[in-house]
């Protein structure tokens, strides 16, 4: 019994001092100072809210959306041509 609680008290001191030096490392490795600026680089400019940006859609208000016969009749031909390219019938796909 005494070795077990040996082995939880070792494995829980092991996982805190990796913890320890997690810390540690993000601490040194972490940015104090903001960088200085680029002279040369451009000026940032003023971003547009969001709101304007989805005011610029336009919501499409058509109701009638009755197919063009002769668009229909050549995407039909198309999907018949894609068909028979693929050979469903030799059962591959």
């Amino acid at each position: 019994m005494k070795r077990m609680h040996l082995v939880i008290i070792s494995i829980v001191a092991g996982l805190a001092l990796c913890g320890l030096l997690a810390l540690r490392h993000a601490v040194r490795t972490a940015v104090t100072v903001p960088p200085v600026s680029d002279r040369h680089a451009p000026t940032p400019q003023k971003p547009q809210p969001f709101d304007a940006w989805q005011a610029g859609i336009k919501a499409d208000t058509r109701t009638d959306y009755t197919p063009d016969p002769a668009v229909t009749k050549r995407l039909m031909e198309k999907l018949r041509q894609e068909e028979l390219r693929q050979r469903p019938w030799e059962g591959r796909n």
